[in-house]
């Protein structure tokens, strides 16, 4: 058998995070979330990217219809709206 090559992780320019602060709330990979300007369109947040070199941010995040989920897109951050919290019904007796 062939001895087994170990790839090397090279060292980029962006930075990624799995989690933001949004307004009060904290945002985490996976959430569902929509963006000002796209209507009736939701989106999976998936991280927030920073350019090391020139200080830019964004959101990536995946395009969410009908329970499934199709094409990546990136938005500025600041375009971000949050979905209300679902409360649970309440039991009256």
């Amino acid at each position: 058998m062939n001895k087994r090559r170990s790839s090397l992780i090279r060292e980029t320019k962006f930075e990624r995070v799995k989690e933001m602060w949004v307004g009060n709330r904290l945002v985490v990979a996976g959430e569902i979330i929509k963006i000002s300007g796209e209507y009736g369109a939701r989106f999976k947040f998936d991280s927030l990217v920073t350019n090391k070199e020139t200080g830019a941010q964004w959101i990536d995040c995946f395009e969410f219809s009908k329970s499934s989920v199709s094409a990546c897109r990136s938005f500025r951050s600041d375009r971000i709206k949050l979905m209300p919290i679902k409360r649970g019904r309440k039991n009256v007796d």
